[in-house]
């Protein structure tokens, strides 16, 4: 006789999608970097919003992509606030460089 499998309990391995959670945190950061560089003193503020947005669009065409219904709230939550964590780190850091 078999036992019944709980498939709640058992998560399958490929549940985070690692892979996608770290090409939205590149993709963010990557146009953090170059917002930080390139925008005028003026505007940095509105690029900086332009990089969490396409950060976040990433975020949700990766995890969209998926198609995968178990856990789409946490990892794009969790993605999401990574994004955000990195282009407000790489805003500091640009702040600190320039005020040396």
């Amino acid at each position: 006789m078999t036992e019944p499998q709980n498939s709640v309990a058992e998560a399958p391995e490929h549940y985070w999608h690692v892979p996608r959670l770290i090409a939205a945190w590149v993709i963010a950061l990557l146009v953090a970097i170059l917002s930080v560089n390139l925008a005028p003193d003026t505007a940095r503020a509105e690029w900086l919003v332009v990089a969490l947005g396409i950060g976040v669009l990433a975020t949700f065409a990766l995890q969209l992509g998926t198609a995968q219904r178990e856990g789409f709230i946490t990892r794009t939550s969790f993605s999401v606030g990574g994004v955000l964590v990195i282009v407000a780190a790489v805003e500091g850091v640009s702040l600190l460089i320039r005020s040396a």
